[in-house]
């Protein structure tokens, strides 16, 4: 599972681009944006999961960080327009 580790790092990170892009497009890529939402947290959270068990050293540039923070971009704004309604 250790060989796929980067693997997973960049996965959830791309799965987070394709979030964080199709959040912001009007029409049906919202609901793209909220599909790939979920498999871009999961990866992310495999990633940080597995260096933080076996201690691996990550490199100043942390995918699994960064792929769930564009991952809850969605999120994050359904709760901004909820907010300021």
């Amino acid at each position: 599972m250790l060989k796929y580790l980067p693997l997973i790092g960049w996965g959830g990170l791309v799965f987070g681009i394709i979030t964080a892009i199709f959040s912001f497009m009007p029409g049906t890529l919202v609901f793209v944006s909220m599909f790939s939402m979920l498999p871009g947290f999961l990866l992310s959270s495999l990633y940080v999961m597995f260096t933080t068990r076996h201690n691996i050293e990550t490199p100043k540039f942390n995918p699994g960080y960064v792929g769930m923070l564009l991952s809850s971009i969605p999120l994050i704004l359904i709760i901004y327009f909820y907010l300021t309604k």
